[in-house]
């Protein structure tokens, strides 16, 4: 779009060089001829030549002039969209880089974050899976109904990590006291286990 614009700039100028030209010859003949009073002659004023219909005539020179003016005014403006189209381009990668700049260091520092935070030790763990036998031995001789209502209020995943550590037996009984729901939930986070 900014070659099409300097091609009319360039045409522009190029027409109006000529124009100098041919004024300038105009004034050499002029002068060579000795008639000064060439240009006073045809100053004067003269009316507008009506048509027959008694509109006024229009003048060639000035209509191709208007075209042009025109021609310039909206390539300029055109040109000036352009340029804020652009600049506001250029605002928008300058936002986008800060905030890749921002998100890469964020994510660096969540990275070094991640390598400070200890892994669960193996000692940890065990102990983990103790206590958990521990409550499912205590819950195995609790009534299923009493533990039915106590699983229905646990989170899914305590409710299922005790259930893997019941006896089969006990622990399909207490399904059955379970709320539908419930059970469902607690079934799909031991099958995510």
């Amino acid at each position: 779009m900014k070659k099409v614009i300097i091609v009319f700039e360039v045409l522009f100028v190029f027409i109006v060089i000529v124009k100098f030209f041919t004024i300038g010859e105009i004034v050499k003949r002029s002068e060579d001829s000795g008639s000064s009073s060439w240009f006073a002659d045809h100053a004067l004023a003269e009316p507008s030549p009506q048509r027959t219909d008694g509109t006024r005539v229009r003048d060639v020179f000035e209509d191709a002039l208007s075209n042009e003016r025109s021609l310039m005014i909206s390539l300029e403006d055109r040109r000036k969209r352009i340029e804020n189209r652009e600049n506001y381009v250029k605002y928008e990668e300058q936002k986008i880089n800060s905030l890749k700049k921002e998100i890469t260091a964020k994510m660096a520092k969540l990275q070094s974050l991640e390598e400070n935070v200890p892994a669960p030790q193996e000692s940890d763990i065990k102990e983990d899976k103790k206590k958990f036998k521990d409550l499912a031995k205590a819950y195995e001789a609790t009534p299923p109904d009493k533990v039915g209502d106590l699983f229905n209020k646990m989170d899914n995943k305590t409710a299922a990590t005790i259930i893997m550590q019941m006896n089969t037996k006990k622990a399909g009984i207490l399904w059955g006291y379970l709320d539908p729901v419930k059970a469902v939930e607690i079934a799909k986070t031991i099958i995510r286990m």
